[in-house]
């Protein structure tokens, strides 16, 4: 009897999960799977990419946990993939999780009227800089535009996948625009022209072979010594303590005239836990432990994490080992813009990037790119 209890138990608290293959994005969860023991939990990692291949609903059915970003949130919703925390957590939890998670984070998994992820990390576009020439990272994005005519082929724009779109939102918002209203893609004209002369403008003098590459590969080939400065790029803290090739460091974005206001998009990932898991009493600690004050500036940054709790991005400790990489990011990333999450937004991110790096490719009018955008979001915008 005691023996089949036991077994009972362990099954009911034996949970499957699937995060990136970054180290980043698994060697915290997987420190952390292993030190409790009061349960067992198997993290799985696949590419960044096959969560953009692989529908939601399909990751859903195979995994109590899933590690999500922000924006794909409404569709996981719609297609009745998630636990809302609102039945999981206490009212005092969700209140922690709300005072605690750094910028936006907590708001970012909001749909509906209800939270469908706990923060786990937290980013958004930053400045990285390696050890070089160059020597003190721009303030504004006038003086990005110097630096690309002072040193040629050694300042590059964040371009690939979505990044390019994501990159015109980071210097629409340094501009001071509107992006969204709701589902309404709002921008004015003006400001999207702006952004766009200046993407061009950095787009001419940068290294081609860096178009299509996405932040880590671009952040790989900084460290190799290919360019020096991306004035806006999603920051991954392991460049800051790299076992080989040069130190990057990570800096507030740049500014178009206000100097309070760094454009930014933000990142990061949540916990998910999915429809198809009966969560536990243990199952819920372990999540919560784990999102802890103490848990997040100890382990998680000890293993390569990236922390959504605040109070680890302002720790000293934290800051210490990472030469500063939360200190001096942490005004952008407060600020940072909440895309939405409408049922068809990342399609139209993902096609609008296209859309603006071939037409930097391609040598189009800043006129002819911004139509194409707008055209583009009359397609994918739910009515």
């Amino acid at each position: 009897m005691n023996r089949m209890s036991t077994n009972q138990e362990v099954k009911m608290n034996y949970f499957k999960g699937l995060t990136w293959d970054h180290p980043r994005g698994y060697r915290p969860l997987q420190a952390w799977a292993k030190a409790d023991e009061t349960l067992k939990v198997e993290w799985d990692i696949q590419k960044l990419e096959g969560f953009e291949s692989h529908p939601i609903d399909d990751l859903a059915e195979k995994y109590d946990l899933l590690i999500v970003d922000n924006p794909g949130i409404g569709e996981a919703v719609e297609k009745k993939c998630l636990w809302p925390l609102e039945d999981l957590l206490t009212s005092e939890q969700m209140a922690y999780l709300r005072e605690t998670s750094t910028g936006d984070s907590w708001d970012s998994y909001q749909y509906k009227g209800k939270h469908w992820a706990i923060p786990v990390d937290a980013a958004s576009q930053v400045c990285a800089l390696a050890d070089s020439n160059i020597g003190i990272a721009p303030v504004s994005w006038d003086d990005v535009l110097l630096l690309s005519q002072e040193h040629e082929g050694r300042v590059a724009l964040s371009l690939g996948g979505p990044h390019a779109l994501l990159t015109f939102f980071s210097i629409c918002q340094s501009l001071g625009g509107k992006l969204f209203e709701g589902h309404c893609f709002v921008l004015d004209t003006r400001t999207a022209i702006q952004a766009l002369h200046i993407m061009q403008a950095l787009y001419r003098r940068q290294n081609k072979a860096l178009t299509s590459l996405n932040p880590i590969g671009l952040l790989d080939e900084m460290a190799k010594g290919t360019f020096d400065l991306c004035p806006a790029i999603f920051g991954y803290i392991n460049f800051s303590t790299p076992d080989s090739g040069r130190r990057v460091k990570f800096y507030n974005t740049p500014h178009c005239g206000d100097s309070t206001v760094h454009g930014s998009v933000l990142g990061g990932t949540g916990l998910a836990v999915s429809s198809r898991c009966t969560p536990t009493p243990e199952l819920i600690r372990h999540i919560m432990t784990y999102v802890s004050e103490e848990m997040q500036k100890t382990l998680v940054v000890e293993n390569g994490g990236q922390p959504a709790n605040i109070l680890a991005w302002k720790d000293k400790r934290a800051n210490d080992l990472t030469h500063h990489f939360f200190s001096g990011t942490l005004e952008t990333v407060t600020q940072a813009y909440l895309r939405p999450k409408y049922h068809g937004y990342i399609s139209f991110q993902d096609t609008s990037s296209a859309i603006i790096r071939n037409g930097l490719i391609d040598g189009l009018s800043t006129e002819d790119i911004v139509l194409a955008v707008k055209e583009n979001h009359r397609k994918f915008r739910l009515e």
